[in-house]
Order: C-alpha cells, then structure tokens, then sequence
C-alpha cells in the first residue's frame, strides 16, 4: 500500500522521502532514478521537520500514533492508511487518462469500496481517453476561435463529443477522428 501511495505522489511530482527499514524493489528503482529520497529505519520524532504532508502506511499502531501526533503538533497534513480517526484529510482513489482525472472516495469510511469504484472507472475510461481529451482540447481552441457567443460555442463542442471520434480512437483511426471534428465545426 505504501508504494502505491508513493508512486501516486512520484506521479504527482512531489518531493517523496519514504522512511522505512524495508523497501520494495519498485521504491529502489524510483530512488536509483533520483525520483525520492529512502531513509532505511523505523520512523523517529522529528523526522517531519519540513514536511508539507505526511502518509503513514505502517501496521505499527504506536508509530502510527507517533506520526500523527507530530505532524498535529507542527501542522502537517496527515493522513495514517485505514485509520480516518487519524487522518486530517483522506487520499481519494484516483484514476488517470492523461490531463483526464477521476477520482473517488468513501471519506476513509471503506477504502476498499473506493478502490472497487476505482476499478470499475478504470475499466469503463480506458487508455484511449487520454487521445479523447487531447483532441476535445484542440478542437475546443478551434471553436473559441470560430464562434463569437458562448452558446454557439457549446453547440459545436456538443457536436463533436456526439459525433463518434470516441469510438474512431478505440477503433485506431485517429485521422478520420480528426476529420470529423473539423466537419463538426
């Protein structure tokens, strides 16, 4: 769980410092590649010095108690997995297709059920939905520059969502896409 969250805030291009005395293989890459930095121990007071936000995915229920009374002290965003009585804010579940995110939470009620609804997202919102709202973009520059009133230029937007280039990028024909759009505005 705690590589996940890392990975999520590597993505997010947070300065990551993860303190641990074990480390997963994925966690060593991403410090061999300079992407955070690894303390190999158990977490001691005043390790949050300087931090803007802490994760604390141990099962360690004194250390989790520890973190969240430090980071309380110097007010730190704090949120220890599974535990929203020591949370100050909950980590949704996020799914991401390029500049498109969604995200979902139970607001720490049943995580698993907010990684289920992550699933099914993911599922329903493939890969091909960061081409999608690549070209959404394009052709929304496009209208702005072609239609004077903000009701023209929903209408044209409205067209070219509804004109099937959805299913011309899952089908790969990106340049019948593309035609489309223009002959949409």
């Amino acid at each position: 769980m705690a590589q996940r969250k890392v990975e999520g805030l590597v993505e997010s291009q947070a300065s990551v410092t993860v303190i641990s005395p074990s480390i997963t293989g994925v966690l060593d890459a991403l410090a061999a590649q300079g992407l955070i930095r690894i303390i190999r121990r158990e977490y001691q007071q005043g390790d949050l010095e300087g931090a803007f936000l802490v994760i604390s995915a141990t099962d360690d229920e004194e250390i989790n108690q520890a973190v969240f009374a430090e980071a309380s002290e110097k007010g730190i965003l704090v949120n220890v997995v599974d535990q929203p009585e020591l949370c100050n804010f909950i980590v949704p579940s996020v799914v991401r297709r390029g500049d498109l995110v969604i995200s979902t939470s139970t607001s720490g009620k049943c995580p698993a059920l907010a990684k289920r609804v992550r699933k099914q997202i993911e599922k329903q919102y493939g890969l091909e939905y960061q081409e999608y709202l690549l070209l959404l973009s394009q052709a929304r520059e496009k209208i702005k520059a072609s239609y004077k009133t903000e009701q023209e230029r929903g209408k044209a937007l409205e067209r070219v969502m509804d004109s099937g280039i959805l299913e011309l990028i899952r089908a790969g024909k990106k340049d019948l896409a593309e035609e489309t759009i223009e002959r949409c505005i």
